[in-house]
């Protein structure tokens, strides 16, 4: 590891860090403070959501009644709002890995150094790890104990296992966006591809559960395999969790080859 540079990109990712960190943080606690409102008003809430399309409630991961802490958590926190933001902080951080610095034209002073090619591509991983942990244990915090304040009755050891269920999920789309970067050195295009497949792949697990058709498809979504669902009620899906964490480690590897062979744009 070249300390050196993981550390510059910490700092070049900062703000990054910082703003999807603050929005993650801020949300949740926004969340958790409606929360005893939506416990009091079930009933109303209840009438509401039974009116909205099947479509609607898969689509928003409405599983349980929202006067739950489960239910409540499982539509309002991980359904979109966890996913959403974990993503958004790997698939960014990644496309600049190496495709940001080529289009700033600061890849040749990287590249000037001891360090490989291979180990400048693994650095800047590390970096964008770190970042997502950085966001990751605000997040947990901030769940673990506003929850316990406003009285959702859910274990914090569940919490903490679909905290960290969602952040394995965005570790694919995150690698992803480093082939993607790799390969072309263009960050536009390892933006949009991993945010293109997160969308599909997470309208294709949600949906499944509404069409015979696509149930079989599901197992090619990261979101299947993460189960935040089950991790938030204690029984969390290690085996697909190690799968994409291996899903993860063979993209990174073949980022890095091919980093290592394309010619770099003058």
């Amino acid at each position: 590891m070249t300390t050196e540079l993981v550390t510059k990109s910490l700092r070049d990712n900062r703000g990054s860090t910082i703003g999807w960190g603050i929005a993650l943080v801020a949300s949740v606690m926004l969340q958790l403070a409606v929360y005893p409102a939506v416990r009091d008003a079930a009933g109303e809430f209840e009438k509401v959501l039974d009116s909205y399309p099947e479509a609607f409630k898969a689509l928003f991961n409405v599983q349980q009644s929202l006067a739950s802490g489960v239910g409540y958590l499982q539509g309002e926190v991980f359904g979109f709002l966890a996913p959403l933001v974990l993503l958004g902080v790997v698939i960014g951080q990644a496309a600049r890995a190496t495709a940001g610095e080529e289009k700033a034209h600061t890849m040749d002073l990287l590249l000037a150094g001891p360090a490989s090619r291979t180990r400048l591509l693994l650095d800047k991983a590390l970096a964008v790890l770190a970042s997502l942990a950085i966001v990751t244990v605000a997040f947990g915090v901030v769940l673990v104990v506003g929850s316990s304040v406003a009285g959702l009755g859910v274990p914090w050891l569940d919490l903490v296992f679909a905290v960290k269920a969602s952040a394995v999920v965005a570790l694919p789309f995150g690698a992803l966006a480093l082939l993607v970067g790799a390969l072309t050195g263009r960050p536009g295009l390892a933006v949009a591809i991993p945010v293109g497949v997160g969308l599909l792949t997470y309208l294709l697990d949600a949906l499944s559960a509404l069409s015979e058709e696509l149930r079989p498809w599901r197992v090619l979504s990261p979101f299947h395999h993460a189960a935040v669902n089950n991790a938030l009620t204690g029984d969390p899906s290690w085996l697909g969790l190690a799968g994409l964490v291996v899903l993860t480690g063979v993209l990174v590897v073949a980022a890095a080859m091919a980093f290592e062979r394309r010619d770099m744009r003058a």
